[in-house]
């Protein structure tokens, strides 16, 4: 004879939040991806009640464009230049703020306030901060390029971009390194300083490879931000000029207003697996450095 255990609420209650959590998330994401994926195949443009199954048409329309080679020139620039300006500073202040020093709160939050601020008021700030301040020092001391203004030139302005991002980014990447930091042991750097460990021992031997969680998860977040970056684009440049920080949001929201519904997704497609490329190869590099370490 079978005996029936009574329900318990307490058991189940994990299951019935999650559940629903993760079927919002699948709709959301997965689902979404997949019907992006599947409209990059047709010549839908987002109205229409009926489309046309193309096949790869749009994927070989985008290669064909100078377009989408000027995005990925200026997306792999603006990647490089952010991922490592953004994580070196950050190391570099996370150790500053780790240290037992005045005013460490204050410091600390300081060095947050970007990232609570909105993206596209600093785009804005920086923006006017070129077009007012630096044209004005360039007329004065004679240096043509500051006269013009960075962002009017095509050489400059991806380079002057990549550093708006770079001190946006550096906030919230700071404190997660800044968190990685607090979380090693005393005990274990004052037993290696006591054994003769110098700063740059600890940071290398110790340190470094006890904070790689926290540089993979830094380095994937600043990866995804870099490449899918729309907010300090639109405040700055709006792509220009000439196609010169055209990035892939913005080649995306552009072909969108143009009704090129279909042709966006295929941009989405193509962004998706320059970054999945990207994040990949970082992982499997770190991870192979982790266990050397």
């Amino acid at each position: 004879r079978m005996i029936k255990r009574p329900f318990d609420i307490w058991k189940a209650a994990p299951y019935m939040v999650v559940i629903p959590c993760m079927a919002v998330y699948f709709y959301f994401f997965y689902y979404a991806a997949m019907r992006g994926f599947t409209y990059s195949l047709t010549d839908w443009n987002g109205i229409s009640q009926s489309y046309q199954f193309v096949g790869l048409k749009n994927y070989v329309d985008a290669f064909n464009s100078t377009t989408l080679w000027s995005t990925i020139h200026f997306t792999l620039l603006f990647t490089v230049i952010v991922i490592v300006l953004t994580n070196f500073f950050s190391i570099m202040l996370a150790l500053l703020l780790d240290k037992n020093i005045r005013c460490r709160g204050l410091f600390r939050g300081i060095f947050f306030l970007p990232a609570v601020m909105s993206s596209l008021t600093i785009a804005y700030v920086f923006q006017q901060i070129d077009y007012r301040l630096l044209t004005q020092i360039g007329s004065r001391l004679g240096i043509q390029a500051l006269a013009n203004g960075l962002l009017a030139d095509p050489a400059y302005a991806p380079v002057y971009v990549s550093l708006v991002q770079v001190w946006l980014s550096t906030a919230l990447t700071t404190v997660i390194y800044l968190a990685g930091l607090q979380a090693i042991p005393v005990d274990l750097l004052e037993s290696a300083r006591i054994d003769g460990a110098n700063n740059w021992t600890l940071f290398y031997r110790i340190k470094l490879p006890l904070i790689m969680p926290a540089i993979i998860i830094n380095l994937i977040n600043t990866t995804r931000t870099a490449i899918s970056s729309f907010d300090i684009i639109m405040g700055t440049t709006q792509g220009g000029p000439n196609y010169a920080t055209y990035s892939f949001a913005m080649y995306m929201y552009l072909m969108y207003s143009d009704l090129e519904l279909a042709y966006s997704c295929a941009i989405a497609m193509i962004m998706f697996l320059l970054f999945g490329a990207i994040a990949l190869a970082q992982i499997v590099i770190l991870r192979k450095r982790e266990v050397e370490m």
